[in-house]
């Protein structure tokens, strides 16, 4: 089902087509209903369109909560209401900062989803930063899009610190593209061109004063926003966005862009994490216990590969931070779900023993 003048939604194709035709044949689509696409959401509502240039300002939404940009979903366009959500391709989740002890589940925060790439961008203004980049690189795999990571602002160091700076990014994305991109030099922008064009969907990750906002104006051709200002300073971004929207490129692609992101929480990424540490997994086979920790242990292959010099020291570092930051948030997540389940079990308890006592 498409919109009533035969026109379809940003990025639609043959799979949405089916899997709109599915979610109908289930009953799952209200009549009246037609597919859109989540273009923008800020504090003014959720923007959604029927097709490109169509924008229906939604005050009403089943799962309000939920809705994210890039969502595929089924409106009610008279009504300005989002009545279902179709199943996402792919998501990117962060952990929400600032969340009080027992509210577990808000903890888990969706900004984006149906990206089948991520632009993962580390500004070479301030240097790279591989802590973060493989934080970064962990959340855009267990999103279920592939990441490509892009090293910004080429312009503000010379050569040779570019080069060192490509060299050491893929050291720590294996396997993931690596560019060296400036605005100021369209001609870097070229390797994205296969990734820009119609049917994709790509989403920013990075820091604020990463460049996302120069980017995103560069492969749309004209300004779409306001680019951010700079801090001297910090180096951090002052007027960045502060909704999450989509852009639509001037090669054809969607390009959804979320705000800067400062602190990096894991959520749930054991997938992720595997994803972006591949390269340490022929090491993890070679060790004599099934269990390894890689740290320890006796005949264990990765920190035999370190001491060889063919894994890097700090690349095992960096692992083990992450590992425990998720051991940690698994653990915690268990201890709070006791406590909630025990607090419902308290509560049923109390109604109980008052309707005995009427």
């Amino acid at each position: 089902m498409v919109a009533a003048d035969g026109t379809d939604p940003p990025g639609w194709d043959e799979g949405w087509a089916a899997a709109w035709a599915a979610a109908r044949d289930g009953g799952q689509l209200p009549d009246g209903t037609v597919a859109a696409r989540v273009v923008r959401i800020d504090k003014g509502g959720i923007t959604a369109a029927r097709w490109p240039g169509d924008d229906h300002l939604v005050i009403a939404a089943k799962s309000a909560r939920r809705v994210v940009v890039g969502d595929v979903v089924a409106l009610d366009a008279e009504a300005g209401r989002i009545e279902a959500i179709l199943p996402r391709r792919t998501v990117f989740e962060r952990r929400s900062p600032g969340v009080s002890r027992g509210q577990v589940l808000a903890e888990a925060r969706a900004v984006a989803a149906n990206m089948d790439r991520v632009l993962v961008l580390q500004p070479l203004d301030t240097g790279l930063n591989p802590h973060r980049l493989a934080r970064e690189l962990v959340l855009a795999w267990e999103s279920g899009a592939l990441p490509i990571v892009l090293l910004t602002k080429t312009d503000l160091v010379d050569e040779e610190t570019v080069e060192a700076a490509v060299a050491e990014a893929r050291r720590w994305a294996p396997g993931v593209e690596v560019l060296a991109i400036s605005k100021h030099r369209p001609d870097t922008l070229h390797g994205l061109d296969d990734v820009t064009g119609p049917g994709h969907v790509l989403a920013l990750l990075g820091a604020s004063g990463a460049g996302k906002s120069s980017l995103a104006n560069a492969l749309a051709g004209h300004e779409v926003q306001l680019t951010a200002e700079v801090r001297e300073g910090d180096r951090r971004g002052r007027h960045t966005t502060s909704a999450g929207q989509i852009v639509p490129l001037a090669g054809g692609a969607l390009l959804i862009d979320t705000p800067g992101i400062r602190g990096v929480g894991l959520w749930a990424a054991d997938e992720g994490l595997e994803r972006a540490f591949d390269d340490l997994v022929p090491y993890a086979e070679e060790c004599r216990f099934v269990d390894c920790q890689h740290g320890t242990e006796p005949g264990c292959g990765v920190t035999a590969a370190v001491e060889r010099g063919d894994v890097g020291a700090d690349r095992l570092e960096v692992f083990h931070e992450l590992v425990a930051e998720l051991e940690s948030l698994e653990a915690d997540l268990e201890v709070r779900e006791r406590d909630a389940e025990r607090q419902a079990n308290q509560v049923a308890r109390h109604k109980a023993r008052n309707r005995d006592n009427r």
